[in-house]
């Protein structure tokens, strides 16, 4: 399997959506990003935000598993770990730390009627806000695509970045997640997509010559 370092198509918008993110968490009192999207509740992006949303969520996993069955198996096999790593380490981090989610958040200060939400978007509670699951799983398997991805097409990595930041900006759209909870998820979900890949390099793994076929090689 070729070893692919780095794809600029996909680092540099995940780069400065990194930049103008931690700007704004600095400058923004907490929650009120939230807030400030309250004018955009409205029309066609509901929709598209709550439907979006689910390219973090395991279908997406299991797409593009299938999918890269024809490509390599190997392919597969690393989408299945990062997915399954993803899954236990968010809900594990989301216990341990116990941050309030914005619903409960809002409540809890009293702002809640100063949020405008989705119709129908039925909202979490509870103390599981940090990190983000869904952008934590977003930017571990566009991410892993990225790396995935032969030089040839490496352009495909804009696309992987634009879906795993709209899925992040979609949980605060959606007031699932503050700010900071996409942020840390896009970390996390950009660490495991690193070490899933360094794993599929190991010899353990190159030594499986098989898992180089696919469908479309037979």
């Amino acid at each position: 399997m070729k070893r692919v370092w780095v794809n600029p198509w996909f680092v540099l918008p995940v780069g400065l959506f990194f930049i103008a993110a931690m700007i704004l968490a600095a400058v923004t009192p907490y929650g009120h990003e939230i807030v400030y999207l309250n004018d955009w509740r409205e029309g066609w992006l509901n929709p598209f935000f709550r439907r979006v949303t689910h390219l973090g969520e395991a279908p997406a996993f299991i797409v593009a598993g299938l999918a890269a069955l024809f490509w390599q198996y190997r392919f597969t096999v690393l989408i299945a770990l990062v997915g399954l790593f993803t899954s236990p380490l968010v809900y594990t981090l989301k216990d341990k730390i116990g941050t309030d989610r914005p619903k409960t958040y809002f409540e809890k200060t009293g702002m809640s009627e100063a949020v405008v939400v989705v119709p129908e978007e039925r909202l979490n509670s509870g103390r599981t806000s940090f990190p983000s699951g869904h952008t934590t799983a977003a930017f571990a398997l566009y991410g892993l695509l990225s790396l995935m991805l032969d030089p040839r097409v490496r352009q495909w990595g804009l696309l992987l970045a634009i879906l795993a930041i709209t899925v992040g900006f979609s949980r605060i759209y959606l007031v699932q997640h503050f700010l900071r909870d996409v942020l840390g998820g896009a970390v996390l979900g950009l660490i495991l997509a690193w070490l899933v890949w360094q794993l599929g390099q190991s010899a353990f793994f190159q030594r499986a010559r098989w898992l180089d076929g696919g469908l479309s090689r037979r």
